[in-house]
Parts: structure tokens; sequence; C-alpha cells
């Protein structure tokens, strides 16, 4: 268990840090693999949704029993992930494997978050939702919007920090090849006329700066 004892916990941006879960069941829970060169899995890492109406909504990693010194942003959380793929036995099967990741945590979100309401326009529904992922990966950004346009812009790459925080940088690549799954698929299940313009699975090797959403 040293990892573990020894993570560093980058929590949070103050809002975040007061949220309470919304359920006592984690949206979705793995295993996490060790940081030496041999794989191995030492705890299951759980994933809840934070929040409510008026204070907005995040997500935070926890380990069971562990305490408020294992809770993890979401960047440390695809970090993680990344890592248990190097159990994988190719590289294409690791990609597969964390897409599938990022796909799932975004087909939760939309099913936990309240975004149901038909008064709703598109790209409120994606606000939200992006709203939520952007403050689970406690780093400022900026907020520009219109009804066929969301840029986030980021004060610098989140996952880069936590990984050189965290020591988790083996696979930081495939990290974000995860998050850009859950950006497309976020959409693709709230806006099926808009598109993700950045980031790209073929842009995962640069450093996560922004996120467009268009109309197409």
């Amino acid at each position: 268990m040293s990892y573990i004892i020894n993570i560093i916990s980058r929590l949070e941006l103050p809002q975040v840090a007061t949220m309470k879960k919304i359920s006592d069941k984690p949206l979705l829970a793995f295993f996490i693999a060790s940081a030496d060169m041999t794989y191995s899995e030492i705890a299951e890492r759980e994933v809840y949704l934070l929040g409510d109406p008026q204070q907005g909504y995040a997500l935070r990693g926890e380990i069971a029993g562990c305490g408020e010194g294992c809770y993890t942003d979401l960047n440390q959380v695809f970090l993680e992930f990344a890592l248990s793929c190097e159990g994988c036995i190719d590289q294409q099967s690791a990609e597969a494997s964390i897409a599938n990741f990022g796909r799932r945590l975004g087909t939760l979100l939309v099913s936990h978050l309240p975004l149901n309401d038909p008064a709703l326009a598109d790209f409120e529904r994606l606000s939200r939702a992006f709203d939520c992922v952007l403050d689970s990966l406690s780093v400022p950004y900026e907020t520009q919007q219109t009804p066929d346009r969301l840029h986030y812009t980021l004060d610098y790459c989140p996952l880069c920090e936590s990984s050189q925080v965290t020591g988790l940088n083996r696979e930081l690549e495939l990290a974000r090849y995860g998050f850009v799954a859950l950006c497309q698929s976020l959409v693709s299940a709230l806006a099926t006329a808009w598109l993700v313009l950045k980031p790209l699975p073929e842009e995962s090797d640069l450093d996560l700066l922004e996120v467009i959403l268009v109309k197409g």
C-alpha cells in the first residue's frame, strides 16, 4: 500500500472541496495498478459525482477506507486507469480500454446530471456537462460561449501537472486519449449536431489547453 499512502492529493477548485456526494454508490470503480514496472492491482478507485443544482457538479476519486488523503481529481483518475492499461497485450488494446472507460464515464454522467429539462437548449446541456468535467480537473479556466460554440481555455495542461506531482507519468498520452473519449461521449449523447473540435484523438500527444465544441 506504499503507493496509496504516498499519493499527493490534488484537490480541488475551492467550490469543489465543499461539495457533497450525490449518492453513496460510486458512478464506477476500477483497480489501480502498482506504479513500479511490474503490473499488479493494489487498490480499487471509486469515482463519485458531487454537487447540487446550486453549487454545480464535479467528479472525485476515492478509495474506500482511506479517507480524504486518497481523494483525487479527474486527472489522476485518468492517469491511474491509463497505468492499469499497461496490462493490455498491445497499444491498440490499451487505447480501446481507456476509450471505453472514457465513454462509459460520459454515459454515466449524462444519466446522473440534471440535463433532461426540455427547455434546455443543446448548448446549455453541453455547458452544464462540460462545466462539471472542467471543474473536476483542478485547473483554472475561462469560458467563452455562444449558442453554436463553447470554448474552454485552460491555464495549463492539468494532466501534465498531475502526472508530474503524482509521478504517474508513464501513460500521459493514453490518459489524454481517454479524456478525448469522454468529451466525444458527452457530445454524442447530448447534442448530435455538435462536434468536438479540440481535443482530438490524433492530438493525444499535445498538452490539453483547450476544449472547443462547435455546432456542425
